[in-house]
């Protein structure tokens, strides 16, 4: 079934009313009202959104409480995430955050050829050995969700010495005003940790430290 957008503005309704993070009580006579629907419209579109798995319902004779699940929930997000690319972004992001120390790893996996030979070709320029991670203020995390979703500057995975590697993502930008890229690997499990890579070693040409503040602009 297709999810249209009145089943996404009954949701954000709930979303409003509490529904994201707790079950709360609701009538249908009340929800039709709200929306401008008749009690049986309103009825008819929370069986919907139950059925497609974005709502859970809990019944007690004729009480009904409703809580969005995280698959509603990521139905609210990427169109919150779409409003912001309409309204707010146009062809760049603007990031901020700190810098802070990662696990070494960076070095090793930009060195190995796989990545470097695709890095020079496709981003024009040979990278520093090493990543800058950055640490993103929680205001601007949100851009972070937009920007996982968009396609990048594809770098593929390979397979080397009986090991695959996986495909990465990657975004030309500026940090404080020196050139480099945001990489967003396919498997990354940070969610608040982004990482750069340049030409030069950042850390010593910004003359940065762990907590440093930095300003990424992000181009699309």
């Amino acid at each position: 079934m297709m999810i249209n957008s009145g089943l996404i503005q009954i949701l954000k309704l709930l979303a409003l009313k509490g529904a994201g993070r707790d079950y709360i009580d609701i009538t249908t006579t009340a929800l039709g009202e709200d929306m401008e629907m008749s009690q049986q419209s309103a009825s008819r579109k929370l069986y919907n959104l139950l059925n497609l798995g974005l709502i859970e319902e809990q019944r007690f004779g004729r009480r009904i409480s409703v809580k969005i699940t995280s698959r509603g929930m990521d139905l609210l997000k990427k169109e919150f995430m779409d409003y912001q690319r309409i309204f707010e972004f146009s062809e760049y992001l603007e990031i901020n955050g700190e810098v802070v120390s990662g696990l070494g790893e960076g070095k090793y996996y930009i060195m190995k050829d796989g990545y470097y030979n695709q890095i020079k070709e496709k981003l024009f320029f040979e990278p520093y050995p090493g990543t800058l991670n950055i640490r993103v203020y929680a205001k601007d995390l949100p851009k972070v969700d937009t920007l996982k979703n968009l396609p990048g500057i594809g770098i593929r995975g390979f397979v080397s010495e009986g090991r695959t590697f996986g495909s990465v993502k990657a975004f030309l930008c500026t940090i404080n005003s020196e050139e480099g890229a945001v990489i967003i690997p396919e498997r990354s499990h940070y969610t608040d940790i982004i990482e750069v890579i340049s030409p030069k070693n950042l850390r010593k040409s910004l003359d940065l430290e762990d907590r440093s503040p930095v300003e990424l602009v992000i181009y699309l």
